[in-house]
């Protein structure tokens, strides 16, 4: 790297820090009274300030509809740690990119109306997948992933979800839920091993939702695409490389579906915030999509 471009890295460093701090800054305005309150605040109340304040700054430094690849590229490899010594007082910032494959709820036709070539991508890469870790039950589990999507009771299945997801939508939790029931009912272990969030996001879709053509995960690569992992370990560089420059590069000449595929990454990223509040840890999840968050989890006390 040039020191031109060593110049706007430090710059940029210096922009997430300054924004991140701004979330310190609020939320001790509070911390005093909270902790002055004797008990009556729960420690839900002050994760709840540190989300919203959290949420504004990812507003203002990753504002939608905008190229902001190097920002994104500092806020994936470099976790933010601050705090506060004289309250002991911190917070642990972390996030990842979220739209590394396809949306789970793609596999419902009637959300893909408009690009049904989004249907048969997410249907290639569950039937894919299941061959490959020879899942013993594939049209079952299909069956119940899909009941689970779209609420409606299918004819060779009887399944109740535990959690009932919202219509369209399951989130990473609720498909963890269902990957648990489907081993106990049919005692298939192989379906605990496939690393699920490679392959599929969990996210609330609509008719612009795209995968990320930057951060797209090489696993994804090598069953939408038919290549070698290990050809694409070797050569595919996340959030350096692009999904169409790879392949040229390659020799593939796919033509990649703009409709599906993001040509740069997407303001689409998971975080996780853990503080420490009154001598214990806790901690809170959430989703950021294009200046939207959604999916909040508070995870309660670490032990």
């Amino acid at each position: 790297m040039d020191k031109k471009k060593e110049g706007i890295a430090l710059f940029i460093t210096l922009m997430v820090i300054a924004s991140i701090m701004s979330i310190i800054a609020v939320s001790f305005s509070y911390l005093e009274k909270v902790q002055k309150d004797a008990g009556t605040t729960s420690a839900i109340i002050q994760g709840d300030l540190l989300y919203n304040n959290t949420i504004e700054v990812l507003k203002r430094f990753f504002p939608a509809k905008s190229d902001n690849s190097d920002k994104l590229e500092i806020i994936y490899t470099m976790p933010l740690s601050l705090s506060e010594p004289k309250s002991g007082f911190n917070i642990n910032l972390s996030c990842e990119p979220l739209m590394v494959g396809a949306p789970i709820s793609w596999l419902d036709r009637q959300q893909t109306k408009l690009v049904p070539e989004k249907t048969s991508l997410a249907k290639d890469i569950l039937e894919h997948i299941m061959e490959i870790y020879d899942i013993e039950n594939p049209n079952r589990l299909e069956e119940m992933i899909l009941q689970s999507i779209t609420g409606r009771t299918l004819e060779n299945i009887e399944y109740e979800p535990r959690l009932q997801p919202k219509k369209g939508t399951i989130s990473k939790k609720q498909f963890k839920n269902i990957i648990i029931d489907y081993f106990l009912l049919y005692d298939d272990p192989k379906v605990l091993t496939v690393p699920w969030e490679k392959y599929f996001s969990f996210v609330k879709i609509d008719k612009t939702t795209k995968i990320d053509g930057t951060y797209i995960s090489p696993e994804f690569i090598s069953v939408a695409f038919d290549i070698p992992i290990e050809i694409i370990q070797d050569s595919w560089i996340i959030g350096e490389s692009t999904l169409s420059s790879f392949l040229k590069e390659n020799g593939i000449s796919t033509v990649i579906n703009k409709k599906i595929y993001a040509n740069k990454a997407l303001n689409a990223m998971h975080c996780e915030q853990s503080y420490l509040y009154q001598d214990k840890q806790y901690k809170f999840n959430f989703n950021y999509i294009e200046g939207r968050s959604s999916n909040f989890e508070f995870n309660g006390e670490e032990r």
